[in-house]
């Protein structure tokens, strides 16, 4: 009987920490998951970061790019190894496939960069939010005229008010 306990403790376990895994990872589609594995840093930092720990950990949730920056130096602080190109390429992968950015505040080379907008989609997104105001919403945020959404859609969950 203890050996079946033990057992059903353990699958217990084992299910919570798969459901809490699942809430914790920032919500990606198929594509924009095969999007970050085909991403060319993407092997540089498993290399890099799967020295010390799963990468999934490290992009369990979204992050500004600030967070991001916080983030690798405490790795290097911490004894990753690397080259400063070798950390500036995944710092670009993980704003690129992990970032976050506060549409209301962001320049435009970081939406650019978050968001995959060219520069002049992301120049009309901050042009029109110093004419109009903040965006209150995602949907306030695809009426800005003439810009292609289509990335705004495949990069909604990196969209922060």
């Amino acid at each position: 009987m203890k050996a079946v306990r033990r057992s059903s403790a353990a699958a217990l376990t084992l299910a919570w920490i798969s459901a809490f895994s699942a809430v914790a990872r920032p919500s990606r589609t198929a594509a924009a998951q095969d999007a970050a594995n085909t991403d060319p840093a993407f092997g540089l930092f498993t290399e890099i970061c799967g020295d010390c720990h799963d990468s999934d950990r490290i992009v369990s949730k979204r992050r500004t790019k600030a967070d991001w920056q916080d983030v690798l130096n405490q790795m290097i602080d911490k004894g990753a190894s690397g080259t400063g190109k070798d950390f500036e390429t995944i710092f670009g992968f993980l704003q690129r496939q992990y970032g976050k950015v506060y549409v209301n505040t962001a320049p435009a080379d970081e939406l650019a960069t978050v968001l995959g907008l060219s520069k002049a989609d992301a120049d009309a997104v901050v042009a029109y939010r110093k004419d109009h105001g903040p965006f209150a919403d995602f949907d306030a945020l695809t009426k800005v005229p003439n810009i292609d959404v289509k990335p705004l859609q495949s990069h909604k969950e990196a969209v922060a008010f």
